[in-house]
């Protein structure tokens, strides 16, 4: 799937200004860093126990989804215990 995502992403990169990624993955470090230095804005939405320092940092904007109210998602989130 990742991969699948990367080439759309790349054939239609013209047709847009802003990525929004619902992943935490460090595979699309390449791609959020390929975006910005493209001129386009990039933000990462994960938890925090699910998301990549790289991938967080590298681009322009992180959102916890945790952190967002309930009533967005239609139903209460369960929180993972993080990893040890």
């Amino acid at each position: 799937m990742d991969v699948e995502m990367t080439i759309d992403i790349m054939h239609h990169h013209k047709k847009f200004n802003t990525a929004v990624f619902f992943s935490g993955d460090s595979d699309f470090l390449a791609l959020v860093t390929y975006l910005r230095n493209g001129g386009k804005k990039v933000f990462i939405f994960s938890s925090k126990n699910n998301v990549s320092q790289e991938l967080r940092t590298g681009a322009d904007g992180y959102f916890d989804v945790l952190m967002i109210e309930d009533d967005v998602w239609g139903r209460e989130l369960k929180h993972r215990e993080a990893s040890k």
